[in-house]
């Protein structure tokens, strides 16, 4: 499982963004700054900041020579650290201690064990018993081919319970290493999804997602999946284009849905692709005063032909670094954006190492090229094609339909990912209460899964309808 750390920046870049101090817990001085004394100056402002640490320095030394047993310092540092972010009440800023800093890094590399999804989850504090929300865990996408999406684990459904026990009292990073483990291990999930829950037993397997995937469909479009952002995207997107420019294609369809974001400068280096000099991209605005704010603009290092029709494919799951690049499409008028509303996530974290953990802590608000700011209002699209969804009414049939694993059971029996044997199995379960779409998606999900990664196909144009829809406009224009 993939915890959501969306528009992260990469420790391994030097951006204007990110600022990478190395901290040691052993010197609390180092963390204060030292007034200057003259007479001749007027007096300064109280620095509360080095009032309130000397205070806690303070009461550390007292509890340190009263309290009865040996205190473990470390865990002391670790959770004064963790208090201190959480005391901020973001849900994208948290602490992470050196017990968790490898499998954190490791969960950064997108290679682990679990059921593939990008998932969220507020602080403890912030629990609202009225906002399940605010308590469950929050999945922003599952991720292609995974074992979340071929369950048919939806962007925005809530877990309850892991392997029974509640979620309500654990941290994001917490819950995302209950759902993490050796591939082929089980693991149950309580989905609550419109006001009823429902249980699901999930095989973990090995999550490794690229995250750029080009090809031609429908015989001449371009078709390419942006699953994530990293350094690396930037590049892995221009070799991609290039290759289908030389394969002559009439249209370009760019998917971003379920994408909950990454490096920045990942979307950036993307965008840079697609419109010529001097547009902007994204502007980043920070805390006043903080000397933080950019603007960034285009180099024109475009490499599409400028007339090239260009969808970009979104809905709910698009968040973070997915947004900027849509905005930034959009807004300059070199993309048509069809599909749902995107997540609406228009903040930026810094992490950096502190100790010998981890810290990860929101920084900067972005606007797009018109000087929106999104945040918790998402982009709509100029198209909107909604996402096939299962009903309140048609839970208790699909609860059943997963309990009995009528997917793989057919599948066993009709080992051929064919249209026709999709077809046939949402005939033989329509009757039990679920939308024939539901079933199709499903069964096609479940034949993917079964597939090497390599080999399956890209797009489909038979179930899909935002993918048939980004089709029809390209061959169209309307």
């Amino acid at each position: 499982m993939k915890r959501n750390y969306s528009t992260r920046l990469s420790l391994s870049l030097i951006l204007l963004l990110i600022v990478i101090p190395l901290f040691s817990s052993g010197s609390l001085e180092e963390l204060i700054a030292t007034p200057t004394n003259s007479s001749l100056v007027a007096p300064k402002k109280v620095d509360t900041i080095s009032t309130d640490m000397e205070a806690l320095g303070r009461l550390y030394r007292y509890v340190d020579s009263i309290y009865i047993d040996e205190v473990d310092k470390e865990k002391v540092f670790n959770n004064l650290a963790s208090a201190l972010i959480a005391s901020l009440d973001d849900q994208y800023s948290f602490y992470v201690p050196p017990s968790e800093a490898t499998s954190y890094m490791e969960g950064n590399t997108g290679i682990y064990g679990g059921i593939g999804t990008y998932l969220n989850k507020p602080s403890p504090e912030k629990k609202d018993l009225s906002d399940p929300s605010s308590y469950m865990v929050t999945i922003i996408s599952p991720f292609p081919g995974s074992p979340a999406q071929r369950a048919g684990l939806l962007a925005g459904d809530l877990i309850s319970h892991i392997n029974a026990e509640k979620v309500d009292d654990l941290s994001s990073y917490e819950a995302s290493m209950l759902l993490r483990g050796e591939p082929n291990t089980q693991v149950t999930i309580t989905v609550f999804r419109n006001g009823t829950s429902f249980d699901l037993s999930l095989m973990r397997e090995k999550i490794s997602t690229p995250t750029v995937e080009g090809n031609v469909i429908d015989g001449d479009i371009g078709y390419i999946v942006l699953s994530e952002f990293t350094p690396q995207t930037g590049e892995q997107m221009l070799d991609s284009v290039k290759k289908l420019v030389k394969e002559g294609i009439k249209g370009l369809i760019i998917d971003e849905r379920n994408n909950s974001g990454g490096a920045v400068d990942g979307a950036m280096q993307v965008a840079n692709i697609f419109l010529p000099a001097g547009k902007t991209l994204v502007t980043i605005q920070g805390k006043k005063g903080s000397n933080r704010d950019q603007r960034y603009i285009s180099t024109g290092s475009t490499v599409v032909p400028k007339d090239l029709p260009i969808v970009l494919l979104t809905n709910g799951g698009s968040a973070s670094s997915s947004e900027i690049l849509a905005a930034a499409l959009k807004d300059n008028g070199r993309a048509t954006l069809i599909g749902t509303k995107t997540f609406g996530k228009g903040i930026v974290q810094d992490v950096f190492k502190f100790g010998e953990g981890y810290a990860q802590v929101t920084t900067a608000h972005y606007y797009t090229p018109t000087g929106e700011n999104i945040h918790k209002k998402g982009i709509e699209p100029d198209i909107k094609i909604e996402d096939i969804k299962l009903e309140e009414s048609e839970i208790p049939a699909y609860e059943k339909l997963m309990t009995d694993k009528a997917l793989s059971v057919f599948a066993d029996n009709h080992p051929e990912a064919t249209t026709e044997n999709i077809l046939l199995f949402s005939e033989q379960y329509t009757q039990e209460g679920i939308n024939r779409d539901i079933l199709n998606i499903l069964m096609r999900n479940e034949y993917l899964g079964r597939m090497p990664y390599d080999d399956r196909p890209v797009g489909d144009l038979v179930f899909d309808n935002q993918l048939k829809r980004a089709v029809e406009f390209i061959r169209t224009g309307k």
